[in-house]
C-alpha cells in the first residue's frame, strides 16, 4: 500500500459507503469519470476486483474489497492521527524532555513545585528526571543527551549554553550535634575561623561560586579544608560523623541525617545559594522551549 496516495483510500472509502459512483464523487468534489478512473487504477495497480455496478447504478464490494475496505479506513485514522500529533508537537502540547538536576534542587522543593506544575499542565509531554552534578549536566546538554539542566550558575556559560538563575536559598552551616556552636541559634562567620571545613570536590566547584569562601569572606579569613567529599550527601556524612563543619544551602536541612545540627549565619544578609536553569542556545524542540520559557516566568527565593 506504500505507493498508493492517501487521497485513493479516502476515495474508495467515500464509494464504499455510498455504494454509488455519481453520490461518492459528488461527495468528494470530483466528476464520477475521475471516481471510475481512480478506482479503476487501484483495482488494476493490487491486481484485484474491489466492487461490482449493479443494476441502478448501485455499487457491489468484493470480498475483496470487503478487506481492502477496513485496511484503507485504517490508513486514514493513521494518517489523521500522524497530522494531530504533528501538530501538537510543532505547538509544543506533546513531546519528551531529559532534565537533569542536582541533589539540592530536589531538596528545595523546585523540582516539585516547578515540574510538577508544568506536568498537570501539559501531560502529553513526558518529563524524565536524571540526578547528576553540575559538570556532568552541562557536558549532557551540550551532547544533546539532556535537553535542560538545574546547576549552580556559571560566571561564563560555554558558548553551546545558556541559563538563568531561577532560585536563589540562604546559606547555612552544617555541624556535628555535640559541637558547642550548635548551642547558639545563629553563628556569625567570625566563630568560625579556628574550624576544620568540609565542602564539595574540586571536580564540583570548579568554575563555580564555593559555599564555605562565599561564608568564610565575611570574617575576612581563609578555611582550612580538612575534608573533599564527591557530593553533598558524603560531606553532611562527615559532618555527622564528627570530621568538621560545613556552608550547605538551606533545603540540605530536610536530609534529616542523624548527628547533624543545621545553624543559620548571624549576619544582616546571608550569602544565597542559586539554582541556574541551563539549556542550548540553538534549542528548537517546542515542549523544551516551552519549558524553558515556564521556568523564566517562574522563579522562587526561600
Amino acid at each position: 500500500m506504500a505507493d498508493i496516495e492517501l487521497r485513493v483510500f479516502r476515495y474508495f472509502v467515500v464509494l464504499a459507503e455510498e455504494r454509488h459512483f455519481a453520490r461518492a464523487a459528488e461527495r468528494l468534489g470530483i466528476s464520477p469519470s475521475t471516481l471510475t478512473h481512480q478506482i479503476q487504477g487501484l483495482e488494476a495497480r493490487l491486481g484485484v476486483t474491489l466492487c461490482r455496478r449493479k443494476p441502478n447504478t448501485r455499487v457491489e464490494l468484493t470480498d475483496a474489497g470487503v478487506r481492502f475496505l477496513d485496511q484503507a479506513r485504517q490508513v486514514l485514522r493513521q494518517a489523521e492521527e500522524a497530522q494531530r500529533v504533528a501538530r501538537q508537537a510543532a505547538r509544543g502540547e506533546i513531546g519528551r524532555i531529559e532534565i537533569g538536576h542536582m541533589m539540592s534542587a530536589s531538596f528545595a522543593g523546585y523540582i516539585q513545585e516547578f515540574v510538577g506544575t508544568f506536568r498537570r499542565a501539559n501531560p502529553a509531554i513526558e518529563i524524565v528526571l536524571r540526578r547528576q552534578e553540575t559538570l556532568g549536566q552541562l557536558n549532557a546538554i551540550v551532547e544533546g543527551k539532556l535537553d535542560v539542566g538545574f546547576t549552580r550558575p556559571m560566571r561564563q556559560y560555554p558558548p553551546e549554553l545558556r541559563g538563568f538563575i531561577v532560585y536563589e536559598q540562604p546559606l547555612i552551616v552544617a555541624l556535628p550535634g555535640d559541637h558547642p556552636l550548635a548551642q547558639r541559634k545563629r553563628i556569625p562567620p567570625a566563630a568560625l575561623r579556628d574550624e576544620k571545613f568540609i565542602t564539595a570536590s574540586l571536580e564540583l566547584d570548579i568554575g563555580f561560586p564555593v559555599y564555605t569562601e562565599l561564608v568564610t569572606v565575611l570574617a575576612d579569613f581563609k578555611p582550612n579544608v580538612t575534608v573533599r567529599a564527591p557530593d553533598i550527601s558524603s560531606v553532611l556524612t562527615y559532618v555527622s560523623a564528627g570530621y568538621g563543619i560545613s556552608v550547605v544551602p538551606q533545603c540540605m536541612r530536610r536530609l534529616g541525617l542523624p548527628n547533624v545540627a543545621y545553624r543559620e549565619l548571624k549576619v544582616a544578609s546571608p550569602p544565597l545559594s542559586p539554582i541556574a536553569c541551563v539549556y542550548r542556545r540553538t534549542e528548537s524542540a517546542p515542549a523544551v522551549k516551552a519549558f524553558i520559557q515556564v521556568m523564566n516566568d517562574r522563579k522562587l527565593r526561600d
